[in-house]
């Protein structure tokens, strides 16, 4: 079905525009906000007969259709059709009925889906710097190699300011101001005292602590949530000849000393301990923590909550250099592979062995939906072999401690970012999760009306 089709029927079973709040999309799905979803709920079944639905998922406060690689098609054919049914500012900030667990993970893949290309693409070229100075092709002194690494770095070391342009779309309020507040932490005014270590100054005699921003994510995201509600109220009584020029100057005025003294010290501090935190959890149970989040990783994924876990992975790359939480969830997508590609060897009807062929494809890259959806969702019992394989790869790169440099499609679609020292226990983890999840879903097998 052509994706401006494919909208309308969707929009029409979700409950037409007037049910929409809000709508944003990740790589694989469709993530509606809506007023009342009792309609959309009783449409599900339609939804997911719609040629080019893979699957329909209602949780987080979202209801999440699964369209599979061509959902950016189909993002713009529904927001075309959306017209200017969407959030204002004012409508942004009226009560939020959902749970506070459904809001934050709404918030969190509100603010990250938009930036993970180019974080994945950076992480991507830094994992292929490794390999470009070890083979020597590439001097670590050369000019070069100077340019690669500053593309590479560039996106991290300024991720507040991306955090804040995404952030500020997700709060509803100005992201060229948000940028600016990220620029402003960013400055090499502040970088330059904290690199000499003169990190306490003060501000109308108030004594603060400056940090190091780069790479921070809570700091900047907190931020901008405060400058929604500051933005705001400026407006509510701001003449509308004085808006453009004095509520961006009293925002910035009040917003960034807030950071400064206050946001950015505590958030800066939570950040640092909670990965410190993490890491020494993980160092202690190795084994327990990468045999259950090896296992897990794919149920998150089918909920859509899979998207919380990268804040840890980009405040351990910020703290460490490195990321282990990554593998992890690399054992967990090798695994649906391996028991998508049994479907393979199992099934006798064409249609389930093409869907195997083009989800086992999809899923080496890093998209595992199809496979998840179209066949391990159908076939329940191969979740068995998820996680199985899930906790088997898991187990390996938990003993090993495997690492990233950073955030990519796994488990080969992003595969540079773990190029390094412990880049042949990666490659043996996700054979593992592979290997344990196709045997077992062998073992398994498929009902016999389906394997006929």
């Amino acid at each position: 079905m052509e994706a401006k089709k494919l909208a309308e029927n969707i929009i029409a079973l979700i409950g037409g525009k007037e049910a929409v709040g809000s709508v944003t999309h990740c790589m694989t799905r469709l993530r509606f906000v809506l007023v009342n979803d009792l309609e959309a709920e009783a449409n599900k079944e339609k939804l997911e007969s719609l040629d080019g639905v893979m699957g329909v998922v209602n949780t987080g406060g979202q209801f999440q259709v699964i369209v599979g690689n061509k959902v950016a098609e189909v993002y713009k054919e529904v927001d075309a059709q959306l017209g200017e049914k969407k959030e204002s500012s004012e409508q942004g900030h009226q009560e939020d009925k959902r749970k506070w667990l459904d809001r934050f993970f709404d918030t969190l893949s509100g603010i990250f889906v938009p930036i993970i290309p180019a974080i994945a693409g950076a992480g991507i070229l830094k994992g292929l710097l490794v390999v470009l100075g070890n083979l020597g092709w590439v001097a670590a002194d050369s000019n070069t190699f100077m340019v690669l690494n500053v593309i590479s770095d560039a996106v991290f070391y300024f991720l507040p300011i991306l955090l804040a342009f995404s952030a500020a779309n997700k709060f509803r309020c100005s992201p060229i101001i948000a940028a600016v507040i990220g620029g402003i932490l960013l400055h090499p005014t502040f970088t330059g005292l904290v690199a000499e270590g003169n990190i306490g100054i003060d501000f109308f005699s108030i004594p603060f602590t400056l940090m190091n921003y780069s790479s921070s994510v809570l700091p900047i995201i907190i931020g901008v949530w405060l400058l929604s509600y500051i933005e705001r109220f400026i407006k509510s009584w701001m003449p509308k000849v004085l808006d453009i020029v004095f509520t961006p100057v009293l925002s910035l005025i009040i917003t960034v000393p807030l950071i400064l003294i206050v946001i950015g010290p505590i958030s800066i501090w939570i950040g640092d301990l909670f990965s410190v935190g993490f890491n020494a959890l993980y160092s202690n149970l190795t084994f327990i923590a990468g045999m259950i989040l090896g296992a897990l990783y794919p149920l998150l994924v089918l909920t859509g909550t899979h998207y919380g876990l990268l804040p840890i992975m980009l405040q351990n790359v910020a703290t460490n250099g490195y990321d282990v939480v990554l593998a992890l969830c690399a054992a967990g997508n090798t695994a649906v592979v391996g028991a998508v590609f049994s479907v393979y060897f199992k099934a006798k009807s064409k249609t389930n062995k093409s869907l195997s062929a083009s989800s086992t494809i999809s899923g080496l890259i890093g998209i595992i939906e199809p496979g998840l959806y179209g066949l391990i969702i159908k076939y329940k019992k191969l979740f068995g072999a998820v996680l199985a394989g899930g906790a088997a790869g898991g187990l390996i790169m938990g003993i090993f401690q495997v690492q990233s440099t950073g955030f990519g499609l796994n488990p080969l679609g992003g595969i540079p970012v773990f190029f390094g020292e412990t880049f042949t226990y990666y490659l043996i983890g996700i054979t593992v999760s592979f290997v344990v999840s196709f045997v077992v879903g062998l073992f398994i097998g498929l009902p016999k009306e389906e394997s006929k």
